[in-house]
């Protein structure tokens, strides 16, 4: 018989007929026949379905193969013995997967043989070895399939957890079919590997999953060349989320180094890819938790800038979209110290909101929260988000969403499931302010710096102007203020800056004056400039010469170089004129000279102590005498009265040609963009042969009306003068004598206080708030409730303390009242912004929330933006150190820092300089 059926195969006959004479004689087998002919058909059938090399012999190989076996039950039970048992599971071949096919239909003639239990045993005892010997989906699909019909023949006891580990690692090596067609089938194959895996685990106890789960992470964790299958994806899709953090818990706390993690990791995002793995996001985002916990922000970075613009092309496909849009807004709100990987999937989101736009509105919404809280975070690239928010189309989170939602995401605020600790070290401010550390007596330069940064045009332009080599003083504080702005640390230290714009005559830990470094300060800044545009003019004038075909051409550029004023950065900010006239009372000829200025100082007036009444006619004094509250207005008036020269002061006038009496008066006839004032409250005392300071308290208002004297007004001038009038008529209302007839409107900006009793000791630091001003017209309409000069006021009250590497929150209230709480405690620089309402900006933006382009900073210039990026992500590096430290000694780390202490306003001034830098350095330290 099998001399015919080999015939058949082998004959030139047409398939169809092959097929016909087969089954003729598979019909046969319901006839007696020999015992070595059933032997001899059945070794055939299952020869032609395990070895044949055509689709005939596969397929009829099997029916004959059953046929012949289930009438021939007592030969075929001899025939299908324990040898021929373990040569299918040791088969290798061509159908190599139908050995299994075999077995199954084997099993399923058997099952009422006195032999079937036996052959139960020996499945159950091959089935590790199997799995582990053909790692091929088609074998390992079979084999589950068989598995799950015979569940006796599933390992037991404590070979479950084997078994389960083994199907796993070879479902790992099963790669995934090029043909598109054959993808469907696979998708469905593992699934049903998975199902299988999962019933296991329902009926196990959990160390069974936690050794299928370890023996998954070391499977991605591994460096090898061949990348394990990402359908490992769908093993995982129904674990519950508690045992996700076990498990990760365990990967992050195993001996594992970065790489391998970093491998790991960004092995389960590519898990994404997987249709059917519908948990993956959070086995992922878990993980980010968990690292960002740890600190091991280095694998957090990695994976982040490698796999999302991979993440981000899964959102144009519906099966994975849920778990893509879940990790990419995790990976880009956590991913705050540096713009490059949201920048990397910009060109791919128009494209994605199309698709959104047209499947699913609600992840659409999902998706412009996600990118306007990235807008908010890296602000200042116009050319970039523009055709974003065009493609939006208004649909926008609030501002208050959005900052809640970066303030929850950042790396940082992530707790560590493997530990309770949270370095306070790490935390920035919550105002979102960076600090400034103290490099040892060095607040005076700190306090001066925030006051600077937070006059906002200043900033702005100090950030868009491209500084020359000649020019390192402009060129540090850029990178300064680009540190400010957008470094993750809660404090910098400008160690480079402080050397290069320290005085010589400065000595170096020791307190200084900060108003005399500020004078220094922006009198370098403005000398460098004034050198490169001396230098610049010169190159032109020589190239002019050079190209001039005719004298006529070089008059005519004279006359434009004549015509044209270039000023410097610090005189469009800071820059005023005032005229010094002096009048000769003899013969009234005037003389004037202009200067320019940056500050105004202003001294005191002598005064007297308030003496209060008693019963009767007899006065007595105070045991510590009050002294009249002066208002700042007082002291500009001060500033501003004619002086009379005479005596040993009189004036030499040139018409006169003598020493005459004559009176000398100040005006200011240009008013600077930011007004600077300085209270003279140090002198020198000749008693005690050294400076001393004066207490006396100064009301400075938000609103200032800075004398101006200038004969003639422009038409553009209208506004601000009607502004002017209405702001100084209800001024005078409230009570304050302005005596002025003309003057510019000023914003108070910033205030600087001195802590101490003289200016070689003692401590700064600052009040200020953003120079950005509402819409001048919407205050005025309100001009006319105020009964309080404080009431009037065009800034936005949002005001912070400054206090070295400390930032806080803070009231116009609080700090106007400070020289009442702590008598050392006095203002000492002021700063105003000019309020023009030709320049007001829309409807009050504020700088921390607003994300659109043309209210925030221009984005930072290549190389300070490499800088702060680089140094971004130094500091992740830097606390991943620090933790990996810390959990090697494993024993508590003091909670207290001082840096980190909150100022209760009652218990005494905010701070004391040299205390809590962080930085050791030399020199005295002076603590009040």
């Amino acid at each position: 018989m099998d001399a015919i059926l080999n015939g058949i195969l082998t004959s030139q006959h047409s398939d169809s007929l092959k097929k016909k004479l087969i089954t003729k004689v598979t019909e046969n087998s319901s006839k007696p026949q020999p015992v070595h002919v059933i032997r001899s058909v059945l070794q055939i059938s299952s020869s032609w379905f395990l070895q044949g090399e055509s689709d005939i012999a596969v397929s009829e190989g099997l029916q004959v193969y059953i046929s012949w076996a289930k009438y021939n039950l007592k030969t075929f039970e001899a025939f299908f013995d324990r040898e021929f048992l373990l040569s299918l599971f040791s088969y290798r071949g061509k159908q190599e997967a139908n050995a299994v096919l075999l077995l199954e239909a084997s099993m399923e003639l058997l099952q009422r043989s006195s032999s079937y239990s036996g052959h139960v045993k020996v499945v159950e005892a091959k089935a590790i070895s199997y799995v582990r010997e053909h790692p091929s989906i088609d074998c390992l699909t079979n084999f589950v399939n068989f598995l799950s019909k015979f569940r006796e023949c599933l390992p037991k006891g404590d070979f479950v957890s084997t078994f389960c580990v083994s199907l796993i690692h070879s479902l790992s090596m099963c790669s995934i079919p090029q043909d598109h067609t054959e993808i469907f089938k696979y998708i469905k194959n593992v699934d049903r590997i998975c199902f299988l895996i999962h019933d296991i685990w329902n009926n196990a106890d959990s160390d069974v999953i936690m050794d299928s789960l370890k023996a998954i992470f070391g499977i991605i964790s591994a460096i090898e060349e061949t990348e394990p299958s990402f359908c490992l994806g769908a093993v995982v899709r129904n674990i519950p989320e508690k045992m996700i953090e076990v498990i990760v818990k365990y990967a992050i706390g195993s001996n594992v180094d970065n790489t391998r993690m970093t491998t790991a990791l960004q092995r389960v995002v590519d898990w994404l890819q997987w249709p059917t793995a519908t948990n993956v996001h959070m086995w992922i985002i878990t993980f980010f938790r968990s690292l960002a916990g740890a600190k091991k922000y280095s694998i957090l970075i990695t994976v982040t800038e490698t796999k999302v613009e991979q993440v981000c092309q899964k959102l144009e496909f519906s099966a994975v979209r849920e778990g893509a849009l879940s990790v990419l807004t995790h990976m880009l709100l956590g991913f705050q110290h540096s713009p490059e990987p949201f920048h990397k999937i910009l060109p791919q989101m128009v494209k994605i909101i199309e698709i959104l736009t047209k499947e699913n509105t609600t992840m659409l919404k999902q998706l412009s929260d996600l990118l306007h809280c990235c807008f908010f975070l890296h602000a200042g690239y116009p050319d970039l988000y523009d055709p974003i928010l065009e493609a939006l189309k208004g649909i926008a989170p609030s501002s208050e969403e959005i900052k809640s939602r970066l303030e929850e995401s950042h790396w940082q605020v992530q707790q560590s499931g493997t530990s309770k600790y949270v370095s306070k070290v790490t935390q920035r401010s919550e105002t979102g302010k960076t600090g400034l550390f103290n490099l040892g007596n060095t607040c005076f330069m700190n306090s001066i710096l925030q006051a600077l940064f937070m006059c906002d045009s200043f900033r702005r332009d100090t950030l868009s102007y491209q500084a020359s080599p000649d020019q390192p003083v402009i060129s540090q504080l850029q990178q300064v203020f680009a540190f400010l702005s957008q470094t993750q640390r809660p404090a910098y230290a400008p160690m480079t800056f402080s050397r290069m714009t320290r005085p010589s005559w400065f000595v170096a830990g020791h307190q200084q004056d900060c108003s005399e470094y500020l004078r220094y300060l922006l009198d370098q800044i403005h000398e460098q400039e004034r050198t490169r545009q001396k230098k610049e003019k010169l190159a032109k004038e020589l190239a002019d010469s050079e190209n001039q075909a005719t004298e006529e051409t070089a008059t005519d550029t004279d006359s434009c170089d004549k015509k044209s004023v270039i000023t410097s950065l610090i005189e469009d900010h800071f820059g005023g004129i005032m005229v010094t006239t002096v009048t000769c009372l003899n013969c009234k000829t005037q003389s004037s000279r202009k200067e320019e200025f940056s500050d105004i100082p202003l001294a005191f007036p002598e005064y007297k102590p308030i003496i209060t009444q008693e019963s009767g006619d007899k006065t007595k004094p105070e045991t510590e005498p009050k002294t009249q509250c002066l208002h700042l207005n007082d002291l500009l008036q001060y500033y501003l009265k004619p002086e009379r020269l005479t005596g040993d002061n009189q004036y030499f006038c040139d018409k006169c040609e003598s020493l005459q009496d004559g009176e000398r008066r100040i005006s200011i006839v240009q008013p600077p963009e930011h007004l600077i004032v300085t209270l003279l409250r140090f002198s020198y005392d000749p008693k005690i042969h050294a400076r001393s300071k004066i207490f006396q308290e100064v009301k400075y208002p938000r609103t200032l009306i800075l004398p101006k004297n200038q004969a003639t007004e422009t038409k553009n001038a209208n506004s601000r003068r009607s502004l002017r009038s209405a702001v100084s008529r209800q001024i005078e209302k409230c009570g304050v004598d302005l005596n002025t007839q003309k003057g510019e409107v000023y914003g108070l900006n910033a205030v600087v206080v001195h802590s101490g009793t003289s200016s070689e000791s003692g401590h700064y630091y600052a009040y200020s708030r953003h120079s950005l001003f509402q819409d001048p017209e919407s205050v005025m309409t309100t001009l006319s409730d105020c009964t309080d000069e404080d009431g009037i006021d065009f800034l936005q009250d949002k005001w912070y303390l400054f206090n070295d590497n400390r930032v806080s929150y803070a009231q116009y209230n609080s700090f106007c009242s400070v020289t009442q709480r702590f008598t050392k405690d006095t203002a000492y620089l002021l700063f105003y912004k000019r309020i023009d309402p030709q320049n007001s900006e829309n409807g009050g933006v504020d700088l921390n929330k607003s994300i659109r382009p043309s209210e925030v900073d221009p984005p930072l210039q290549d190389k300070l933006r490499q800088l702060v990026s680089k140094d971004n992500a130094l500091y992740l590096q830097e606390q991943e150190v620090s933790e990996q430290k810390r959990a090697s000694r494993k024993r508590p780390v003091s909670q207290t820092s001082s840096w980190f202490y909150k100022q209760d306003e009652d218990q005494g001034p905010p701070g004391s300089c040299g205390g809590s830098s962080g930085f050791d350095s030399s020199g005295p330290r002076f603590v009040f």
